[in-house]
């Protein structure tokens, strides 16, 4: 009966595709799951470097408005 062992290595076959597939879709969970994580985080730095930016132009515009000033005073 050689068709019953050709079937049952097809059937073997078939089983070790399937649990590759189920093995690689997990995987790629995970690897979405650390995308999302990756992502969330770069949006909290960028939420901070925009903070430190606008720290720092508020810094100037007010060391600006002083040295018009000291060049007010300094011209009479």
């Amino acid at each position: 009966m050689p068709g019953a062992e050709i079937a049952q290595y097809g059937i073997a076959t078939f089983a070790i595709a399937g649990l590759v597939f189920v093995v690689s879709k997990i995987f790629d969970k995970k690897q979405n799951n650390n995308l999302a994580e990756v992502i969330k985080n770069n949006t909290k730095a960028l939420e901070q470097v925009t903070a430190v930016v606008q720290a720092i132009q508020l810094s100037l515009t007010r060391q600006e408005a002083k040295i018009d000033e000291l060049l007010e005073r300094a011209r009479q």
